[in-house]
């Protein structure tokens, strides 16, 4: 069969033609050809999936005059309106007494005694952050419950260094610079902060 040739391409008239064979338009010598290599490993690498940051909801209340604390969902059972308290003898100041909590008897916690916060303004319609870790639920007698946010638990602060060494284990972090997130589990965890329920 006659071997057929296909016509040169013109330029304004001009015919061109092309002596160079396909293969010399391929990259000569181990180097190029190394470099070729590495390019098409890295152009058929698969995109790494970033990792999305792990975030979390919490409810956010005040103590004293502008102190904002933070307890997060995981270990929240209820917010709810202050009961009567009854006082309990024999027990911490930071303990503000005992109440009938859905059948049961609930330990209220002072967070402004245990934390050391001026009292300010008395409040009548203070709120109860109900908590639960490890077993154990109290109560947490709040100013005012300031609502939900979230937060990056990777991304909190240190506890603030004026705090005091004992107390820094109950905290947790510092959520914007202005949320002091509470360390549940070691806080419900300390015996100084249980009450015999059997006391009447």
């Amino acid at each position: 069969m006659p071997e057929t040739s296909l016509p040169a391409p013109e330029i304004d008239g001009v015919a061109v033609t092309c002596e160079c064979p396909s293969w010399s338009l391929m990259p000569q010598g181990d180097e190029a050809r190394r470099i070729l290599e590495a390019r098409a490993q890295l152009f058929a690498r698969k995109p790494v999936k970033v990792q999305e940051e792990e975030r979390s909801q919490f409810v956010c209340f005040r103590l004293g005059a502008s102190e904002s604390y933070g307890v997060a969902y995981d270990y929240l059972e209820e917010v709810t309106n202050a009961m009567d308290i009854t006082p309990v003898p024999c027990t911490p100041p930071v303990i503000a007494g005992v109440v009938n909590y859905r059948g049961e008897l609930l330990t209220l916690l002072d967070l402004k005694r245990f934390f050391h916060i001026k009292s300010g303004e008395d409040n009548e319609s203070k709120a109860v952050v109900v908590v639960k870790a490890g077993g154990v639920r109290v109560g947490l007698v709040v100013d005012a419950v300031e609502g939900n946010e979230e937060f990056a638990p990777a991304r909190l602060a240190p506890p603030l260094s004026l705090m005091g060494a004992a107390n820094r284990i109950y905290v947790q972090g510092i959520h914007q610079g202005r949320v002091t997130m509470l360390n549940i589990g070691a806080l419900l965890a300390d015996p100084a902060l249980q009450v015999d329920e059997s006391v009447s």
